[in-house]
């Protein structure tokens, strides 16, 4: 018994000071491994693009001259700048192969667009870019006519570049097995430390759960030594304590116990005699009695076919009517006695509740007439898990009493559900019940305005019996009743599985639904020193349609911009950018070098400073993390106005040096 309780404190311990540790090993490894991997395939997918985009700017003369020479030796080049590239390719605006190096699968490519990391297949990544031709307009000088606007640039080739992942694969599996090596190592090291630390505090605990042990099999003489109890000091005393304690008081507690064990032994006897007595007195009555109630119906029953009930048909009729209330009388009293007793055991099955209630609307449609009464059964498709015999039992006694005490109108049966279960309810159009009078009508014997007595009105039996059964079945049974209008007895069930899932499966909502078409158009400058910010924001813009320019520096940016034909609409800038120029500042110096594009700024800073400087300089600013629902919003209704803004002759008239909306 020590052993087992040192394991498992020792066990305990160990766990409570191991699992944080393990648990913040592995989650800081597999962060760090996460990013690891999506910094290799980000920089595989930006390596392909940027391949694929020099060799279109650099390919549009020997398409346009069609020198294969000078196309091949730049596929070669291209080729030779990554180790990853597979293949190289430049077709022309039919598709035709000009130039090829390494090894590619033309039979295989998809219509030529613009494809950054489209996968080929399991092993080869594919990048494509169309090679535009730029058309610079000629002015005639001398016609006196005006200057031409340039056509736009027309597609006359593309470039195709086959990156293989398999480099960047054995990378993410050497990082892999290096962070679980760091992740076990780190466990190894908290399980260490965490033992030596539960050692220090389970083993006073252990020596005090063996001397508390050692009282418990009566060895009052057993101690806590308190200098090995270090930082239990205290808890050792009071053992101690206890332990002299019990040994004054050990006689007298003895003497009480063994008084009360006696007491106890004599109660027990007596239950147990008058048990047996009980059982003795309900299996004689079970038998004893029913014999001769049964040999005097058929007596009765032969009577009313002699001379003699044509004479005394009334005396046939109340011997008939003593015999039945006899039997009623016996079986329910027989019935409480065996409720008590836990003679009955409800047997839980799924039954439709249809087949119940239609059964006791047949059966009790005769009394109900005999009565001038309308029974009504609603019709139900639900299904019960209860005990099908015992529920039309009390349903039984339910309508049966719902008949009885009406004189005029009728009952109903209906069901519905709450829930999870279904409700059975019982409406009649009697004389109603009290409502001080109505928990009361659950015991033996009660019975509302027959003072009399009268048998005919029933034996104040049947609502108890109900009660008790409901409570078998843990099923909740009450009453709802308005004096002079009726009343409604009801019963809760739990609805089967059957029932459930047809009923579920009937009120699902059908999937579908309009999908989200909300779109944004323009080009967006993201400026973000983050990669994995930059590369998400890049990835959900362009998802949304619009085109994205992603730099990660002042520097960056500006050469972008100078460099592309469509400078931005919008620029989308970090607050704190390496170097001494901040967000704030880039864009400003966009505004104005490149005109008054919209400007949105993004910050993980919540400074009050960051708030006032983003205030005076007039841009919006959101507060990282952004929702992507919210930042498509702010694009979507920015690149609008500034759309409305250039389209205006106002701003036509004095932004000359703007680029279109």
């Amino acid at each position: 018994m020590n052993s087992d309780t040192g394991l498992s404190l020792r066990g305990r311990m160990l766990l409570a000071a191991l699992l944080p540790v393990t648990l913040v090993a592995v989650m800081l490894t597999a962060a760090f491994l996460t990013r690891l991997i999506a910094d290799l395939e980000t920089g595989l997918r930006t390596r392909g693009a940027a391949i694929s985009r020099q060799m279109a700017t650099a390919a549009e003369f020997g398409i346009f001259t069609g020198q294969r020479d000078s196309l091949s030796a730049l596929a070669e080049a291209a080729l030779r700048s990554d180790p990853d590239a597979r293949g190289t390719a430049i077709v022309d605006a039919q598709g035709f192969v000009m130039a090829r190096s390494g090894e590619i699968h033309p039979s295989d490519w998809p219509e030529f667009v613009r494809l950054d990391g489209f996968r080929l297949s399991r092993d080869v990544l594919l990048f494509a870019e169309p090679v535009m031709r730029s058309i610079t307009p000629v002015d005639d000088i001398y016609g006196g006519s005006d200057v031409s606007q340039a056509p736009a640039p027309m597609v006359i080739g593309h470039v195709v570049v086959e990156l293989s992942p398999h480099a960047i694969a054995k990378q993410r599996d050497r990082l892999i097995a290096s962070g679980v090596l760091i992740a076990l190592f780190g466990a190894a090291l908290g399980g260490w430390l965490a033992r030596r630390i539960a050692r220090g505090v389970t083993d006073p605990v252990l020596k005090a759960t063996e001397v508390v042990e050692k009282i418990a099999e009566g060895d009052l003489a057993a101690r806590v030594d308190p200098e090995s109890a270090g930082a239990l000091h205290a808890l050792a005393a009071g053992i101690n304590d206890m332990a002299a304690r019990i040994g004054m008081s050990q006689e007298d507690l003895r003497a009480r116990v063994a008084e009360a064990t006696v007491e106890l032994l004599q109660e027990k006897e007596t239950a147990e005699r008058a048990t047996a007595a009980k059982s003795r007195f309900l299996a004689s009555a079970s038998h004893d009695l029913r014999q001769p109630l049964h040999a005097l119906g058929l007596f009765v029953s032969s009577l009313a076919q002699t001379e003699a009930a044509t004479k005394e048909p009334r005396l046939v009729e109340h011997i008939q009517s003593s015999v039945n209330t006899l039997q009623d009388l016996l079986d329910a009293i027989l019935d409480i006695s065996r409720l008590d007793g836990g003679a009955v055991v409800p047997r839980i099955n799924a039954f439709p509740l249809s087949q119940v209630l239609d059964r006791l609307g047949r059966d009790l449609s005769p009394l109900a007439e005999q009565k001038g009464l309308r029974l009504k059964v609603r019709p139900t498709r639900m299904w019960a898990m209860s005990d099908r015999q015992i529920v039309e039992r009390i349903l039984l006694n339910l309508i049966g009493n719902a008949l009885r005490y009406t004189t005029s109108g009728g009952a109903l049966i209906s069901c519905r559900r709450r829930g999870e279960h279904a409700v059975i309810e019982v409406w009649d159009t009697g004389e109603g019940i009290p409502e001080q009078a109505r928990e009361e009508i659950f015991e033996e014997y009660v019975q509302l305005g027959n003072p009399e007595r009268d048998r005919a009105k029933g034996l104040g039996l049947g609502l108890a019996i109900c009660r008790r059964l409901a409570e078998l079945l843990g099923a909740p049974m009450g009453v709802r009743s308005r004096p002079g209008r009726g009343s409604v007895f009801w019963l809760e069930l739990p609805l089967a599985r059957e029932a459930s899932r047809s009923e579920v499966e009937a009120r699902l909502p059908h999937a579908g639904g309009a999908p989200d078409l909300t779109r944004i158009s323009g080009t967006v400058l993201v400026v973000e020193d983050d990669p994995l910010v930059r590369a998400g924001m890049e990835q959900v813009i362009v998802g949304w349609g619009a085109t994205v320019m992603a730099a990660a520096t002042r520097d960056e940016a500006l050469s972008l911009c100078r460099e592309s034909r469509e400078r931005p609409d919008l620029a989308i800038c970090d607050i704190r950018l390496p170097g001494l120029v901040s967000g704030i500042g880039l864009a400003e110096e966009l505004q104005r070098e490149f005109g008054r594009m919209a400007v949105l700024l993004v910050s993980a800073d919540v400074s009050e400073e960051a708030q006032i400087a983003a205030r005076r300089s007039g841009f919006p600013l959101l507060k990282k993390p952004v929702p992507p629902g919210r930042l498509r919003a702010a694009l979507r209704q920015m690149l609008e106005v500034r759309s409305r803004s250039t389209q205006s002759p106002s701003s036509a008239d004095s932004a000359d040096d703007k680029s279109p909306a």
